[in-house]
């Protein structure tokens, strides 16, 4: 099949594709590479990544080339990154690298359903991956490997799948054939997921333009849902409805078009609550520990031994100014370096609750907390319907900090405040009925800002997110078959117990 890229987006890889560091790496058979730690001590997952480039004739080596800008990026964060492209990449080769993996990004031709080709039943060549038939033999040796075979890959427990730039995976056509309908796009979305799936991944993440770098970094970064991840990257349109996956109907799928009813390059099957820690293992680092010695700005205790410490005018502590009470908090914002230079001699220090500020000796400072906080998980849904259909009607938003704060935040349209909430802890709960004055706030896109500030003084958090409002939005529903769906339907609009019920029959349908 032929490849889903844009020349606008081919572009600005190139120029990302040529600023972007690269690791140092060791060869490790043909078509594959194993990482050597770029830095010296660096701390890095182990947790797997995969980068798999199938043979795509003309356009291999530009994938293979988006394929190394995206090994840059999975190289910062792990330890274990494993690189198959073409001409090497054999399914015997595939399947032996995909093993215990984490994380796969498989770039190549992606051979669908629904599709203008022949129809199999069991899907032999289509919902994988556009391989080469043989190694060695250049990059348009190519052999379709589809459900049969990837239900075959061992993964590792909660792996994520990125299919970059396929047809079909997304939603989408080839170039030149018609643009799907939304029932075909649907379809060709949840059956490219379903093998991936069924072999143990728990989300598949399709994106037939963007880059899918961010998601890496995020993946192994930060600390939020695969659904808000998604929704997080910047190719988001805001156009996002779900439905119950069809092959798998314990999994939800989740589509972004470019806009409502075309342009479906972005799509997410799978658990979207699904965290990203599940999947890398990326810890949680608190930010209220003291270091192990003093830093500059930082926040420290006046540690006198229950006497007082002085003040003084200059760095070399020879004219003295006030004193500070033990146990005074302060912030410090710079050191004075003797010899050799690693040693401090004085810290001027400014009373975090007073005016008071000048000069001590660092030994009668003991380090507190001074690294500011961080937004650790920004959970729920924000593309709201307010519609009253009982779905999505309202913002309901949960917030994980590093740490106990002072936290506020703010709804905005581009003149006013809309919206406000305020709260201390290391969790807060965002709730809103999209109503300002009694009336339902207009369709459009809105701010969500979250400010968040220690009790040291340190660094505050600015984060920033978006709303979607959207009254008219679709939200659709299926099951396993037309009985199923019409079960669902009804479920959904009435509870037991209803007085009148009316029975219809399919058997006869058309």
């Amino acid at each position: 099949m032929l490849h889903a890229a844009r020349a606008l987006v081919v572009a600005l890889l190139a120029v990302l594709i040529a600023v972007a560091p690269v690791a140092a790496r060791t060869a490790a058979g043909p078509g594959s590479t194993t990482l050597t730690p770029a830095v010296a001590g660096q701390a890095l997952s182990t947790a797997k990544v995969v980068i798999i480039v199938g043979a795509t004739h003309g356009e291999t080596s530009h994938y293979r080339d988006i394929a190394d800008s995206a090994y840059a990026e999975a190289v910062q964060w792990s330890s274990n990154v494993v690189k198959v492209y073409s001409p090497y990449a054999t399914w015997t080769a595939v399947q032996s690298a995909v093993a215990g993996a984490s994380v796969v990004l498989y770039l190549g031709h992606g051979n669908g359903w629904p599709s203008p080709y022949t129809y199999d039943p069991n899907y032999t060549t289509k919902d994988g991956f556009g391989l080469n038939a043989s190694a060695g033999n250049g990059d348009y040796n190519n052999a379709y490997y589809g459900e049969p075979y990837i239900r075959q890959l061992a993964f590792a427990p909660n792996a994520v799948v990125l299919l970059n730039h396929l047809c079909y995976a997304s939603g989408n056509s080839e170039p030149g054939k018609p643009a799907p309908t939304t029932s075909v796009a649907m379809q060709r979305a949840d059956n490219y997921a379903a093998a991936f799936l069924q072999a143990g991944a728990r989300a598949v993440i399709a994106e037939g333009h963007g880059s899918v770098n961010g998601i890496i970094r995020d993946l192994f970064s930060t600390h939020q849902t695969v659904a808000d991840l998604w929704r997080n990257q910047n190719g988001y349109h805001g156009n996002e409805f779900s439905f119950q996956s069809t092959r798998n109907p314990s999994y939800t799928a989740l589509m972004d078009p470019d806009s409502p009813g075309s342009g479906f390059y972005r799509s997410l099957v799978g658990n979207p609550d699904l965290r990203t820690e599940a999947v890398t293992g990326v810890p949680y680092t608190p930010t209220d520990t003291a270091p192990d010695a003093i830093v500059s700005p930082g926040a420290a205790t006046v540690a006198a031994g229950g006497s007082s410490v002085t003040l003084y005018d200059d760095p070399g502590l020879t004219s003295p100014d006030t004193s500070l009470s033990d146990g005074t908090a302060v912030r410090i914002e710079t050191i004075a370096q003797g010899d050799p230079v690693a040693t401090p001699t004085a810290a001027y220090v400014r009373d975090l609750n007073g005016w008071r500020a000048g000069w001590v000796a660092p030994t009668s400072l003991a380090p507190q907390d001074s690294a500011g906080p961080q937004l650790w998980a920004l959970d729920g849904n924000r593309s709201i319907t307010p519609n009253g259909d009982g779905n999505a009607d309202a913002l309901a938003l949960a917030v994980t900090f590093s740490e106990d704060v002072s936290w506020s935040v703010q709804v905005r349209d581009v003149w006013d405040v809309l919206f406000q909430a305020q709260g201390t802890g290391n969790q807060a709960t965002i709730a809103w009925d999209m109503k300002v004055a009694g009336a339902t706030i207009g369709d459009g896109t809105y701010t969500l800002d979250i400010h968040a500030e220690d009790e040291w003084g340190n660094n505050d958090l600015e984060s920033r997110a978006l709303l979607f409002v959207d009254t008219a939005m679709v939200f659709r529903q299926s099951g396993g078959d037309r009985y199923a769906t019409a079960a669902m339907i009804s479920a959904s609009n009435f509870s037991p117990g209803v007085p009148v019920v009316y029975v219809a029959t399919g058997s006869n349908f058309p």
